[in-house]
C-alpha cells in the first residue's frame, strides 16, 4: 500500500475519512514497486504582486487530486535518478503523452502508422533501465481532476477556470508540491538525482518548476512576482531532509543542484514569443520548409490570402504543423488512440503496472465534488470557434477526442461508476484548461507579465542554464515548436547573453551532434558574478516529430543515457 506524504493524509482524513493508499505501494522498508493514483493537494493561498501589498492580486486555488504513475527501475532503484515527465499544452495529459510513446515498459507501435496499433506492446527502449519513473498529470488534465464544494453550481464551477488554477507559476508548484510529497513518503530515493523531462509547453513548467526549486526564498520574501509562502515552507523541510548542513538556511543553488541539476526538453516552448517570432522568419527562407512545402505540392504561399506559415501549411497544404512530412492529424492520431485505449481499465493497468481497480480516487462514489469542466456541454459549445492563434491545436485536438469518445467510451464507467456531467474519468486535452490560462485570466487582465509566452520565462531559463546540465531535442519535421528558433529565441535576450551559437557539427564524438554555446554577458545576473560560457546539448534527429520519444526511441535513449553519464549520473547503461 503506498505511503501518501503527511499533507496528503491529513487531507484526506479531513475529507472522506481513512481510505486505502493507491495502488502498487509498499511499505517504507520495502523494495520499491511500480505505484499509481492521486496525489491531493489542498486548496493553496498565494498572491502576485508588482512589490507592495497595495498592488497584490490575493488567490486560492481548489483542491486538486493530481494523478501520477511510478515505474521502478529494473535494478537497485534506491541507487538510480528518478525521472520526472510530463507533456505540456498547458491542458495535456502525460498519460496520453511521454508514458504511451516509449518511454515506459509499454508504448503505442511506432510502425503503425495510424495511431499506434489496437494494444500497448513491451518497449524495448525503456527508460526504467536507466532509473526510476514519474508520470504526473497536469491540473484537470488526463487522469487529475479538481474538487470543490458546491460543484453543481455552474458559476462556481466557471470562476474556478481562471488564474487561481492554472496559471504557470501555480502550474510548477503543483508539480513541486506533489513531486517533493512523493519523494518524502519513499525515502530510499529521496535523496537521489531528480532529472526533469518536459515535452512541449513542458518545456516552461520544467522553467518555472527549476527557477523555483533554484531561487525558492524569492517566492516567499517579495522578490518575485509570484509568491506562495507555503510551497517555500515546503521546499526548505525538503532541503533540510537533502542537505542537513543547511538545516534552516538558504540553501545555494550549487549545493541544490546536486539533486535538480538535469532536465532534458523534448521540442520544449521556452522563450516562446521571441521562438515563434524567429519561425516565422526561418520558415520562410531560402531553402526553408515553406519552400520545401511549395515545390512538394505545387501551392505557392501566399502571406496576403494564407495569413502566416502556420495557417498554409495546416489548412493550405494540409500537413501536421507537429511533422510537416505527415498529413494534417497524425501525431494528434497517436494521442487520440493512446486516449481510447487507456479509457479500458485492462489497458491502464498494463501500462501503470498496477490494478488500477484498487485505486479509490477513480471511483465515482469518491468524487462526489469532482469537476473536469465547468459546462456539461462546454467541450462541443466551445470548439465551434476556430482560434486561429491557437497553434498547439488543443480545440481541434479536443473535437476529435469528445466525437471519438462518444462512440468509444472505454469500460471505465462501468467499472468505476457513472460520473457528474461536468466530470469525466480521462481527458487527453482540456481545452477549457488551456484557455484559463490566457483568455479571461484575471492575473493577466491586471497586467502581470506571467503568459507562457512572456520574455520572462526565456529570462527564467537562461538563469536556470547557468546551473543546470540541459538537453534539448531538435526535430527535423517539427514546425509547432521548431527548435532551430531557439538558438535565436534565446539570442533576443540582449541583457543576459552577448552571443549564442548553434554549433551544428559539434560535438565531433556523437552520432547527432548538435550544441548550442551560451556567451553570457558579465552583469547578466546581479547574484550571479562572471558565468561565461554555457553549453546545451542540442542533437539533431531527422527522422523525427514533435513527439521524438515516438520517432527516434532507440536514438534518443542512446542519447540521454551517454549524455547524463558524461554528466555525471550514472544509469547503468554506460557500456
Amino acid at each position: 500500500m503506498s505511503r501518501l506524504s503527511r499533507y496528503s493524509i491529513t487531507l484526506v482524513l479531513l475529507i472522506i475519512g481513512l481510505v486505502p493508499l493507491p495502488a502498487g505501494a509498499q511499505s517504507a522498508n520495502a523494495v520499491l514497486q511500480n505505484e499509481a493514483g492521486h496525489m491531493t493537494i489542498e486548496p493553496v493561498n498565494f498572491y502576485f504582486h508588482f512589490g507592495s501589498f497595495f498592488t497584490r492580486l490575493p488567490l486560492r486555488s481548489s483542491e486538486a487530486r493530481l494523478w501520477y504513475s511510478f515505474h521502478a527501475t529494473d535494478e537497485n532503484p534506491q541507487d538510480k535518478p528518478l525521472f520526472v515527465f510530463f507533456n505540456g499544452g498547458p491542458g495535456s495529459s502525460t498519460s496520453a503523452g511521454l508514458l504511451s510513446m516509449y518511454t515506459s515498459r509499454h508504448t503505442l507501435d511506432n510502425t503503425v502508422d495510424t495511431g499506434g496499433g489496437d494494444e500497448f506492446l513491451p518497449n524495448p527502449y525503456s527508460w526504467t533501465q536507466m532509473g526510476n519513473l514519474l508520470y504526473i498529470d497536469a491540473r484537470q488534465a488526463g487522469f487529475s481532476y479538481n474538487n470543490m464544494p458546491g460543484v453543481g453550481d455552474y458559476g462556481a464551477r466557471f470562476r474556478e477556470f481562471n488564474a487561481q488554477n492554472f496559471n504557470s507559476f501555480f502550474d510548477a508548484a503543483d508539480f513541486i508540491r506533489l513531486l517533493l510529497r512523493f519523494l518524502d513518503a519513499h525515502p530510499e530515493i529521496q535523496k537521489n538525482r531528480v532529472i526533469i523531462v518536459g515535452e512541449s509547453y513542458g518545456g516552461i513548467r520544467a522553467v518555472a518548476l527549476l527557477h523555483l526549486l533554484l531561487n525558492y526564498r524569492d517566492y516567499g520574501s517579495g522578490v518575485e512576482t509570484y509568491q506562495d509562502e507555503a510551497l517555500v515552507d515546503e521546499i526548505q523541510t525538503h532541503y533540510d531532509t537533502v542537505f542537513p548542513e543547511f538545516a534552516g538556511l538558504e540553501v545555494p543553488p550549487e549545493t541544490i543542484t546536486q539533486q535538480f541539476g538535469h532536465q532534458i526538453l523534448i521540442q520544449p516552448a521556452l522563450s516562446f514569443l521571441y521562438q515563434q517570432a524567429e519561425t516565422y522568419y526561418l520558415l520562410l527562407q531560402p531553402g526553408g520548409v515553406i519552400e520545401q512545402l511549395e515545390a512538394e505540392t505545387g501551392i505557392t504561399y501566399d502571406p496576403a490570402l494564407h495569413w502566416s506559415p502556420m495557417t498554409y501549411i495546416r489548412f493550405v497544404v494540409q500537413r501536421d504543423v507537429y511533422s510537416f512530412n505527415k498529413p494534417g492529424g497524425w501525431l494528434m492520431e497517436f494521442f487520440l488512440n493512446a486516449a481510447r485505449l487507456l479509457n479500458f481499465t485492462d489497458n491502464l493497468s498494463l501500462v501503470t503496472g498496477v490494478d488500477v481497480t484498487e485505486i479509490d480516487s477513480l471511483y465515482a462514489s469518491q468524487r462526489a465534488n469532482a469537476y473536469r469542466l465547468y459546462d456539461a456541454e462546454s467541450d462541443m459549445q466551445f470548439l465551434e470557434a476556430e482560434d486561429l492563434v491557437d497553434d498547439l491545436l488543443f480545440k481541434a485536438m479536443s473535437r476529435l477526442e469528445a466525437t471519438r469518445f462518444v462512440v468509444e467510451p472505454g469500460d471505465l464507467e462501468s467499472v468505476f461508476g457513472s460520473l457528474q456531467p461536468w466530470d469525466r474519468y480521462f481527458t487527453t486535452n482540456n481545452y477549457a484548461a488551456n484557455d484559463a490560462f490566457h483568455f479571461w485570466n484575471v492575473a493577466l487582465r491586471r497586467g502581470f507579465d506571467i503568459h507562457y509566452r512572456e520574455p520572462r520565462f526565456g529570462s527564467m531559463m537562461l538563469k536556470n542554464v547557468a546551473h543546470v546540465h540541459t538537453f534539448i531535442t531538435n526535430a527535423a519535421y517539427d514546425v509547432a515548436v521548431y527548435a532551430p528558433a531557439i538558438p535565436p529565441a534565446f539570442a533576443r535576450h540582449t541583457d543576459i547573453v552577448s552571443s549564442v551559437s548553434h554549433e551544428e557539427a559539434l560535438p565531433v564524438d556523437e552520432d547527432r551532434p548538435g550544441q548550442i554555446v551560451l556567451n553570457y554577458s558579465p552583469q547578466a545576473f546581479l547574484d550571479l558574478a562572471d558565468l561565461g560560457t554555457r553549453t546545451i546539448r542540442f542533437p539533431f534527429y531527422g527522422q523525427s516529430c514533435h513527439a521524438v520519444s515516438l520517432t527516434q526511441p532507440e536514438e534518443f535513449f542512446a542519447d540521454v543515457g551517454k549524455w547524463l553519464s558524461q554528466n555525471g549520473v550514472s544509469t547503468g547503461t554506460e557500456d
